[in-house]
């Protein structure tokens, strides 16, 4: 019975590993760290609409705009069977700037749920719209498998550079998502729709 649960144990130990390997994004060294003290920059695009397949059919993503932004993760959530989770498998509310400091954020809760994120602080400093100027809950949309693993290995405190472009997405069923094109909205429609190309975590750079 012991070398039974011995090879069991081997055997589950050894396909953990094997999923790891297949799954692990590749990626290389960064030229320059994370700055997230810089403001996320938005700038126009020439890119047409464009399609993606997924579990779902097939989906039509029309830009908006061109999309880079530095950042701390402040909070992930996985989505896994949502409406949206066949598309965008994660979303990350990120802050940046004076609100980026460990200082700050440890004073921060920040909750996501259905899409949504809400925080709540007693700091009197930063200022609440100070707070609301430098915060994005973002869904992403990975470009590929390879950004998918990165993305998914995010968690709060990681440093991350995300580039990409803000998208409108429409599919079947009546499936439609209009990204916030603004830093300065909340509510609801306020999140930005990310189709990601590029991602920084720290030193690392993936693609």
């Amino acid at each position: 019975m012991t070398r039974r649960r011995t090879a069991i144990y081997l055997a589950v130990f050894l396909v953990a590993g094997l999923s790891w390997v297949v799954t692990r994004p590749r990626g290389g060294s960064a030229p320059d760290p994370v700055d997230w003290w810089t403001l996320p920059r938005q700038s126009e695009t020439r890119r047409s609409a464009f399609s993606v397949e997924t579990r779902k059919g097939t989906i039509t993503l029309t830009p908006k705009a061109a999309y880079r932004i530095q950042a701390v993760v402040a909070s992930a959530e996985r989505y896994w069977i949502d409406r949206s989770a066949f598309l965008s498998p994660l979303d990350l509310a990120l802050v940046w700037g004076p609100v980026g400091t460990p200082k700050v954020r440890k004073e921060i809760d920040f909750y996501q749920a259905d899409r949504f994120c809400i925080w709540s602080t007693r700091l009197s400093f930063p200022r609440p719209d100070t707070i609301h100027r430098h915060f994005a809950n973002v869904h992403l949309i990975p470009g590929n498998r390879n950004l998918r693993w990165a993305l998914l290995t995010l968690d709060p405190g990681d440093e991350v550079g995300l580039e990409g472009l803000l998208v409108d997405a429409t599919g079947p069923g009546g499936f439609r998502w209009t990204t916030s094109l603004s830093r300065e909205d909340e509510g609801k429609g306020s999140c930005e729709v990310l189709f990601v190309e590029l991602v920084q975590i720290g030193g690392r750079l993936y693609r």
